[in-house]
């Protein structure tokens, strides 16, 4: 197909709509199509989401254009590529060439006309999950880091400003809408510039116990960064409001983008908004998940606590407090999951799914499951809570091979995924509260290893769950390890296990992830 070049000067701006493929036979044209650019002009706008191909000849004849334009001084922007052209412009580093940005992102951002946006269902979860015990802590996702001596300070304090004022997730603030008294969100607040300060051991070990208090949500920032010199070392704090934020995206982004713009190796493209993700999905949800809430209710129906979680050993329901078993899992390694038909993640839920019907002694397991949700190269990239928790059903009474359950189970979380926008009602109605739930993540505990300016830093201290707002949850976290091992934290109700029945089952669920490697043995023959 070959290329279609429409060009509109508007002002200052020319705007250039490409159609068609950017490959080796039409690439001479985009250059010769750009090379007498109109006087005046200070910014060129390329219009790339009718582009469904770009070659190497094509990425060569953008960089002869972005020269020809430098030596003007005219910026150029790329507008709104097709994903298998962004995975192009991704994988050969052109984002650190040119600031792509898409839809909404050049003055045209949406929203709502007065500026309060709804929570999304799974941070309205969290919220009222948060008001019913306002003192607990469970919604501190952060760490305090020990840096390597020779990290600069100022400079990281630089680059981590430079993050803040990036995201808009950073100024969003919870408010209760003036006319209808929800609790929603702007994204309007301020960014406090982070400082170095200059600690004694004594006020360093004052500032730790930020650790232990809870977010104040209500019109408050909802992150607190500290950067600290003390005697004994160099540190940062980090801490972010769970409803906000995910582990997803305080490791894998927060972390990653601060360590970018401490190395200047940051990309020139503009951030994904979180408000307009928020808004965007608002819109899809008002137009009826109806199927969605059926296949939800039927997934949950018959829910028991006293079937589908362990049974409790402990009477001491007016003394809460959080216990917790750590354990390594000797008996996996990473390496395992090559070329296997189902994935890491379907494999250690069955194995807890599998360990829960062994301790109840009830066939039907149900239980939930937490997913990062993030989908699309855009949606990876997107600073703020992307979280899903899905209820998940088997029925141990069908016997089959462990091959047969796995994949089985791996196209049921399938089809659970393509109902995400039912999920509103799940938390609307609290209808999975006391389910176990069951997530996979990589280095989130003490145990993770950061990174920032090429230097390792010590994780020292997490925001300890002095007082959990989730009753009555067991919830069970495997974390995987740079070195490809596997390590499992059960985060339980005290007052209800003893430290006993939590070993109990975290032997069955070593069991289960033993045994289950034996891809030909029947689900009989492990469970019988």
């Amino acid at each position: 197909m070959a290329l279609d070049v429409v060009k509109k000067t508007v002002g200052e701006l020319w705007q250039v709509e490409l159609s068609g493929r950017l490959d080796a036979v039409e690439a001479p044209s985009l250059e010769q199509a750009l090379v007498d650019i109109p006087a005046g002009i200070k910014v060129i706008e390329l219009e790339f989401s009718h582009v469904d191909y770009i070659a190497s000849a094509g990425l060569r004849a953008l960089l002869v254009v972005k020269k020809a334009a430098a030596k003007q001084d005219i910026k150029i922007i790329i507008k709104n590529p097709q994903q298998e052209v962004m995975d192009v412009f991704d994988v050969t580093g052109f984002t650190n060439f040119f600031e792509i940005v898409q839809a909404n992102q050049v003055g045209e951002i949406t929203g709502p006309t007065d500026g309060f946006y709804p929570l999304r269902p799974i941070q309205r979860w969290l919220v009222d999950t948060h008001f019913r015990k306002a003192n607990s802590t469970m919604m501190n996702i952060g760490a305090l880091l020990k840096l390597d001596e020779a990290l600069d300070l100022e400079r990281l304090a630089e680059a981590v400003n430079e993050v803040l004022e990036m995201y808009d997730i950073f100024r969003c603030r919870l408010v209760f809408h003036p006319d209808t008294g929800e609790v929603c969100q702007r994204f309007d607040g301020s960014v406090s510039k982070v400082r170095v300060e200059i600690l004694s051991e004594m006020a360093f070990e004052e500032r730790k116990r930020e650790l232990e208090k809870p977010f104040k949500i209500i019109d408050r920032p909802l992150y607190r960064i500290y950067l600290m010199l003390t005697p004994s070392g160099k540190y940062i704090y980090g801490d972010f409001y769970h409803a906000i934020m995910d582990g997803t995206a305080v490791i894998l982004l927060f972390w990653r983008e601060v360590n970018k713009h401490y190395m200047r190796k940051t990309a020139k493209r503009q951030p994904a908004s979180y408000a307009e993700y928020v808004w965007e999905e608002a819109q899809e949800l008002q137009s009826g998940q109806e199927e969605g809430h059926r296949y939800w209710q039927e997934m949950l129906a018959g829910f028991d606590p006293q079937k589908h979680l362990p049974p409790t050993d402990v009477s001491r329901e007016d003394s809460w407090h959080e216990g917790a078993v750590d354990c390594d899992l000797n008996n996996i390694n990473h390496k395992f999951f090559a070329d296997r038909p189902y994935s890491e993640n379907t494999f250690f839920i069955a194995a807890a799914m599998a360990a829960m019907a062994k301790v109840t002694g009830n066939k039907e397991v149900i239980m939930s499951w937490v997913h990062n949700a993030r989908t699309s190269i855009k949606e990876m990239r997107l600073m703020g809570l992307m979280l899903n928790q899905y209820p998940l059903k088997w029925d141990f009474g069908q016997d089959m091979s462990v091959t047969q359950f796995l994949t089985a189970l791996e196209d049921k979380i399938g089809k659970g995924i393509t109902y995400a926008k039912g999920l509103d009602m799940v938390y609307k109605d609290d209808l999975e509260g006391e389910c176990a739930s069951f997530i996979l993540q990589k280095d989130t505990d003490i145990k993770a290893s950061y990174i920032l300016g090429g230097l390792p830093c010590q994780v020292e201290e997490m925001p300890p769950n002095k007082r959990s707002a989730a009753e009555n949850v067991l919830d069970i976290a495997v974390t995987v390890l740079d070195d490809g091992s596997y390590s499992l934290k059960l985060a339980y109700d005290a007052s209800r296990y003893s430290e006993k029945a939590m070993q109990q089952y975290a032997a069955a669920y070593d069991e289960m992830l033993s045994a289950m490697q034996a891809e030909d043995c029947k689900l009989a023959e492990i469970l019988p």
